[in-house]
């Protein structure tokens, strides 16, 4: 079922409409906060133009202002792991607005830089990459707003490198692993039940991700520096076992080979990573065989595995080849994140002109539907005036006639 985005909600300023003031305030089709009850004011702009503004400009928000301004809300937090729907989300997005709390001047400006709609999208976006309910997802997707742990996490991997073992005996390792994250309690049952009801973007339209070309390339790429990385990492912390089996260049050790004797000696595990390192090398394995055959990978696998790849090669401590492909994460992220944003804004527009094209055609049916109505009306009224000439004429012609037994 199709549902408009443009309802208009009760929870708008009133003000203006019970002074008459601040009418002609702002640009046409901008959003204002009203600075007497904090929501949004409208202005007059008819709303066919600022959707067509919306869609044709596609202004992208700059979502680490969103993360700052929304991490703490605890609104978010309630439906974060729910799925939300996108009227949750405006609600959100209307109640972190009120009060003189930076954040809430911070979302105010937010909604008056880029209006709800992108906002709603953008924080749609996050929540769908768990960012507001996992701190390493939102660290290394916002590492400007976490520098200081960053920096005590470095010197920490840096302390522990010198202390890493070397093993001399090889086994096959396992390669696999079922991952299977736990649902949190739900809270909020009634939010949670209209946006079932409600069609979310994943379910109209794929995200879009990396073209089959571009994502082959990028990982036959991708496999041949993390060979090179761990023939460093080997030449530095395992040069006898490297010179025991042989392996004297980066070629001649396959990608695989290297994250099995890894996971066999537990070279980098700890207590802490364990679990979380089981599940990074699995995603480096993959790298390999995406590469060997052509498997074509989603969005969501495809920002999962860049991202598992560059805490391996740090993990690896080499430098130069932790720079490239964090580089290369950053690059495909943010590149996606845009495409997708946008295409989820033009997503919205079409939605809003497939569902007016609906009623329109609602409108054309009954319209249809009367003039088929009318013009068997009017195909009833010449039967019945014909019955009715014919019935006179035939009475004008027993007159006439003698009596010859007509009816």
């Amino acid at each position: 079922m199709m549902t408009t985005f443009d309802a208009q909600t009760i929870d708008v300023c009133q003000c203006t409409k019970a002074n008459g003031t601040r009418e002609n305030e702002g640009e046409a089709g901008t959003t204002l906060i009203c600075p007497d009850c904090h929501l949004e004011e409208a202005t007059a702009r008819e709303g066919k133009d600022a959707e067509q503004t919306a869609v044709e400009q596609a202004v992208i928000p700059d979502e680490t202002r969103i993360y700052a301004a929304f991490k703490d809300s605890p609104s978010l937090m309630r439906i974060a792991s729910q799925n939300p729907g996108e009227q949750s989300i405006e609600l959100v997005i209307r109640k972190r607005q009120k009060g003189q709390k930076p954040s809430a001047r911070f979302a105010r400006n937010l909604v008056k830089e880029y209006g709800t709609t992108a906002l709603t999208t953008s924080l749609k976006s996050l929540l769908d990459e768990g960012v507001f309910t996992s701190p390493d997802i939102a660290k290394r997707r916002f590492p400007d707003l976490f520098l200081d742990e960053q920096l005590q996490e470095s010197k920490e991997g840096q302390e522990a490198m010198t202390e890493l073992p070397v093993t001399t005996e090889v086994q096959p390792g396992n390669n696999e692993c079922n991952i299977r994250e736990d649902m949190t309690d739900n809270h909020d049952t009634v939010e949670v039940e209209n946006s079932r009801n409600s069609q979310t973007l994943q379910e109209r339209r794929p995200l879009i991700s990396l073209p089959v070309r571009p994502q082959q390339r990028l990982m036959s790429q991708l496999q041949l520096m993390l060979e090179h990385a761990c023939f460093e990492f080997g030449r530095r912390e395992m040069q006898k076992e490297l010179d025991k089996r042989g392996w004297s260049c980066a070629e001649a050790v396959p990608l695989q080979t290297w994250t099995d004797l890894f996971r066999q000696d537990e070279t980098f595990e700890t207590e802490e990573n364990a679990f979380r390192l089981s599940y990074t090398l699995n995603s480096v394995d993959n790298v390999q065989g995406i590469a060997v055959h052509r498997r074509v990978v989603d969005l969501g696998e495809l920002m999962k595995l860049l991202s598992d790849v560059e805490e391996f090669v740090r993990l690896l401590n080499t430098p130069t080849y932790w720079t490239a492909v964090k580089q290369i994460r950053q690059v495909i992220e943010d590149t996606l994140r845009r495409v997708n944003l946008t295409a989820a804004l033009f997503q919205r527009g079409a939605d809003r002109k497939i569902a007016q094209i609906e009623e329109q055609r609602k409108r054309l049916k009954q319209q249809e539907e009367e003039v088929q109505q009318g013009l068997q009306e009017s195909l009833n009224k010449i039967e019945n005036s014909i019955e009715r000439e014919v019935f006179v004429a035939m009475r004008q012609a027993k007159e006439d006639l003698p009596d010859i037994g007509l009816a």
